[in-house]
């Protein structure tokens, strides 16, 4: 994750924690399209091809625990 900024590294976590891109963006106060292209960089840089695959890697290296604490959608 040392490659991702720290918005990169925010959406990752939103991501994993099961937000859309239309809830991440209100969430960050982004464009939903902002968020899909910043998507689309994450996965290249991770080597994933979807958002199933990004947050199945955030969760297999710990950078996101799914506990009830992440019910605050």
């Amino acid at each position: 994750m040392d490659s991702l900024s720290n918005l990169e590294k925010e959406i990752v976590i939103l991501v994993a924690k099961g937000y859309s891109n239309r809830e991440i963006a209100e969430k960050l106060r982004l464009a939903k399209q902002t968020v899909r292209n910043y998507l689309s960089i994450i996965y290249e840089k991770l080597g994933v091809h979807n958002r199933v695959a990004l947050s199945n890697l955030a969760h297999e290296r710990g950078w996101v625990q799914k506990d009830d604490n992440d019910l605050e959608k």
